[in-house]
């Protein structure tokens, strides 16, 4: 047994300072939280922001921190000593991780690499089909700038947050592995080739079609192509593809990618349901509680879901393994935070669990066709895929058409003298409520057939079966009293309570009313002091850092 291993992992992380990329997302921000709640030993977390909308990134995080309830169980904890806590722990950057060195100022750079012990990378576009110039930009750019980072400081330690579906398409099992150069469909390939070409397609896409929207319409589906040509299913996956393929041939830099599969709603941290934005599986419970009961799903598939706080100790477990390894360079792990090998859930369960439990809450409410006609309905998977399918696009193209209707309807031109004179005014102010609401609902099915088209590959076409045996493994070495709090435990979530309890109502609660076109609010602000602010200079003395080729010319010596 490596002794190092023996050591607890809140002693691994004690004193340690890292930097994080993508604080204001959902994975980002629960794991900063856990781990400052769950670790105050920790040295210094230093969250790399980008100002907007004419804020500053310290004020950026200083909202998520006073308002996000993803920081309830801290506010809780540390009351009005909170500011004192994170002044002590946490210092805010502003950069931008599109830019070289992360778009850190030189001078401040300096300063902040002697002290960084690891880079842990978070931040970049999540959505399945971005214009290829922003995919490659926050998430192969991005991710060689944090590299970049990582190799000049004084850990050389990086922490890349992937994703499973990096695996392309095919139905087959994938362990944690990366095979560099190889695309998912077997296809060997040069990533520097492959970035020179999809980037030259985009300019060529430029030079023919003057219109930017157009444009931009086409640089997605011939992107998409390319990616489909290699056996990517998206732009996403292609990018955080490549960008894996990148960070495999780095020898400056000792890098853990984390993969998680599909992040769902907190068992418990921050709190049971806790969920952010529309994740993967709110628009499929969404359309089980209407009207439209067939979904475009295979139930014997895998629904690969992990719940987030469960990849929030996964991504420690990693953080830790990479403290813990000294003079290793590359590729050093690859952790896939999946359920699918050791816990599996499949699409047919979860769509039982879910008609169940819009089944209880229609049979207590008190709107007479809930109760008598939604309680009632069957789901059924639909015996065709998204892409074949006819009815959503004829339910969106007949809402839009009444919308369209009510929208137009004029008293004066629709109404004889009598009717106008006695209901006009109220029928004209129910007609516009009702196209409200019906230009709501048709923004929605449009919504919902998008994300059922993107779903496909991953809800019909194929059936990945992901293992988790580096995380899995990386648990046997925690000590007896740190494995319940840090532990990898998708093997003990109990998928009847845990949708019926915690993912449906977390939904509800934080999920579905984005989709209604509704807004969820957050905390009442509770103000810290001292407040967050930018560091503009680091305490830390300067130290000499090696460029990319000298710590390449040390590797080969």
């Amino acid at each position: 047994m490596n002794a190092s291993r023996l050591e607890g992992l809140r002693e691994t992380l004690a004193g340690k300072q890292i930097l994080v990329t993508g604080v204001t997302g959902f994975v980002a921000k629960v794991w900063v939280a856990m781990l400052l709640d769950t670790v105050p030993e920790i040295g210094r977390i230093v969250l790399l922001a980008r100002g907007k909308r004419g804020r500053g990134a310290a004020a950026r995080i200083q909202d998520v921190v006073e308002r996000s309830p993803c920081f309830r169980p801290l506010r809780a904890r540390h009351g009005a000593d909170l500011g004192a806590f994170l002044q002590a722990r946490v210092e805010v950057v502003d950069g931008d991780l599109r830019h070289a060195m992360l778009g850190i100022a030189p001078a401040l750079l300096d300063s902040l690499l002697p002290r960084l012990d690891a880079v842990v990378h978070v931040g970049g576009l999540t959505d399945f089909s971005p214009d290829p110039r922003d995919g490659i930009a926050a998430n192969i750019r991005g991710a060689r700038h944090a590299a970049d980072v990582a190799a000049r400081s004084h850990g050389r330690r990086l922490v890349h947050i992937s994703t499973c579906f990096v695996a392309g398409r095919g139905s087959r099992e994938v362990g944690d592995t990366l095979e560099p150069g190889i695309a998912p469909n077997g296809t060997r390939f040069d990533p520097d080739g492959e970035l020179v070409a999809v980037e030259s397609l985009c300019d060529a896409v430029d030079a023919r079609i003057p219109d930017a929207a157009d444009a931009r319409r086409e640089r997605i589906a011939a992107g998409t192509r390319r990616a489909e040509a290699l056996g990517w299913p998206n732009l996403y996956t292609y990018t955080k593809g490549l960008a894996e393929h990148f960070l495999a041939r780095r020898t400056d830099v000792s890098v853990h990618i984390v993969r998680p599969a599909i992040v769902e709603c907190a068992r418990t941290f921050p709190f049971e349901g806790w969920n952010e934005g529309i994740n993967t599986s709110g628009p499929l419970v969404w359309l089980i509680g209407t009207m439209m009961r067939r979904l475009p799903l295979k139930a014997s598939h895998r629904f690969d879901v992990v719940p987030v706080d469960s990849v929030a100790r996964g991504m420690t477990l990693a953080l830790a393994e990479s403290l813990r390894s000294h003079g290793a360079h590359g590729v050093c792990g690859i952790w896939q935070l999946s359920s699918s090998a050791q816990n599996p859930l499949t699409l047919g369960r979860a769509l039982d669990l879910s008609a169940l439990g819009w089944r209880r809450k229609y049979g207590a409410s008190d709107t007479a066709f809930e109760r008598l006609v939604l309680a009632h309905l069957d789901t059924i998977t639909h015996a065709r895929a998204a892409s074949d399918d006819v009815v959503l696009p004829a339910l969106r193209k007949t809402t839009r058409s009444l919308r369209d209707a009510l929208v137009a309807f004029d008293p004066e031109a629709h109404l004889p003298g009598a009717l106008r004179e006695r209901f006009g005014a109220t029928l004209a102010k129910k007609a516009q409520r009702a196209a409200k609401s019906l230009g709501t609902t048709s923004r929605t099915l449009g919504q919902v057939e998008s994300m059922l088209l993107a779903y496909q590959p991953f809800v019909w076409d194929d059936d990945v079966v992901f293992r988790a045996d580096t995380v899995r493994d990386a648990t046997t070495w925690l000590t007896e009293g740190e494995r319940a709090t840090f532990g990898w435990d998708i093997d003990t979530v109990d998928w009847r309570h845990y949708w019926l309890e915690v993912q449906m109502p977390g939904l509800e609660r934080w999920s579905l009313p984005l989709l209604r076109g509704e807004r969820v609010e957050e905390d009442p602000r509770v103000p810290i002091t001292p407040p967050l602010r930018t560091t503009e200079a680091a305490p830390a003395p300067r130290r000499h850092w090696t460029t990319t080729a000298e710590a390449a010319g040390d590797e080969a010596e």
